[in-house]
């Protein structure tokens, strides 16, 4: 799809608004662990964004050409550092969208990579690109020279490990991956998110699941699948905030060291149901993901996933984008926001205001820089072979990413 020409410049700002509402919600403290438990109507309502496009590249006009875009980094120059998982490369642009340079490149040696799920910038000014699958982490500079080397945690027993996410929070690494290792003779599947030091150790442990697996006529669980490692992020005083259920409108908070905080939730939250186009579609791509496990199948869910993206801002505030926000937004929005204040009560709904698609596209955050990447659903379907025969019958557009403004203000408490 296409995305318009936003007309419209200013930002609403709430600050000069309504006085902080009482909140509705309530917080208890059982052996221990703090939840607080939110109604589903923020203290102070909602208020709408209008997203100001500043650039765009891409699509049909523009020579450069994106496949599947991971991630989005800006330098203190502000320029935006772009990764693409499907060409193995980072495309570098300047604050303005000029492209500067192409860096790094498909391989197995130093500097390159393959399969890039995310990056991040590491103590040393270097950028960290995390390669999926066979996991590891790939150093490499701004300028493309070949990094540092990070030696990537293993767990006794040996085996396999795929990486998916990491980000830098006070020196440490904070990573979400999986490991495969034998366990009296059984495989096991641990899927960890741990902060680690600069030398590969653990210094914080804040979840894991273990699964044990079976190679053939083995039925794969969505719900169990669709995990917390893409939902996560890290706040600026280095607590780390996870989502880790999937129907249940849930997030835990830790403090850095790792100990629970507290736990967020919304218990009258109803996940959307599943079309039965949006239950194919889903059915085709995780097919395509378990070929490798010969005769085994793959039961979705019919119903989305009741957490999507969550981010924190630079405020401390946590952002939160429900199944409802990206599955049914409203006529006229994109997507929403639930914003929580940093002890967890739900401020308010942030509307944004663009002319695309929050079910195809994606929406990206870094600094005050907001970046939608069209179509791109479409593209890693077709990456990974997983489509439906009626999808592969429409027009596929190339990728486009837009660039926006993105510096909406909340209401909050006096």
């Amino acid at each position: 799809m296409r995305l318009g020409s936003i007309a419209l410049l200013g930002l609403i700002m709430l600050s000069a608004g309504p006085a902080f509402a009482a909140w509705q919600g309530q917080t208890t403290t059982v052996d221990g662990v703090t939840t607080v438990t939110n109604p589903e109507t923020p203290a102070n309502g909602a208020t709408r964004q209008e997203l100001h496009e500043l650039w765009r590249r891409g699509g049909d006009e523009d020579e450069i050409f994106f496949g599947t875009v991971a991630e989005f980094l800006t330098d203190q120059d502000g320029n935006i550092y772009l990764l693409d998982g499907q060409l193995s490369e980072i495309q570098v642009f300047s604050a303005g969208g000029d492209h500067l340079r192409t860096i790094g490149r498909q391989g197995e040696g130093p500097g390159e990579f393959q399969n890039g799920a995310d990056m991040f910038w590491s103590a040393a000014g270097e950028i960290g690109v995390v390669q999926a699958w066979p996991g590891k982490i790939v150093m490499i500079t701004p300028e493309g020279d070949p990094g540092t080397a990070y030696p990537l945690p293993y767990r006794q027993g040996g085996g396999y490990q795929s990486v998916v996410r990491a980000k830098l929070a006070g020196g440490n690494i904070i990573l979400t991956g999986t490991a495969w290792t034998r366990e009296d003779g059984n495989q096991i599947q641990y899927t960890y998110l741990n902060a680690y030091d600069a030398g590969g150790q653990e210094v914080a442990h804040y979840t894991e699941t273990a699964e044990e697996m079976h190679f053939g006529q083995y039925e794969f669980q969505e719900a169990n699948y669709t995990d917390f490692k893409r939902r996560w992020d890290v706040a600026p005083d280095g607590r780390v905030a996870a989502a880790l259920s999937f129907d249940d409108y849930r997030v835990h908070i830790w403090h850095a060291d790792g100990t629970l905080d507290r736990i967020i939730e919304r218990p009258d939250y109803q996940p959307v149901a599943r079309t039965a186009a949006e239950k194919d579609r889903f059915q085709a791509m995780y097919d395509s993901f378990t070929r490798w496990n010969r005769g085994s199948t793959f039961k979705v869910s019919d119903r989305h996933q009741a957490i999507g993206q969550l981010f924190f801002r630079e405020d401390g505030t946590l952002w939160v984008q429900s199944s409802a926000a990206r599955w049914r937004s409203a006529d006229g929005i994109y997507t929403s926001f639930d914003v929580y204040d940093t002890v967890g009560r739900y401020l308010q709904r942030v509307d944004l205001l663009a002319d695309a698609d929050a079910s195809q596209d994606m929406f990206y955050i870094t600094g005050d820089r907001a970046y939608i990447v069209t179509d791109l659903i479409n593209a890693i379907m077709a990456s990974v072979g997983g489509d439906s025969e009626d999808a592969e019958d429409e027009d596929a557009e190339p990728v486009e990413v837009i660039a926006f403004e993105f510096n909406p203000m909340v209401a909050t408490a006096p």
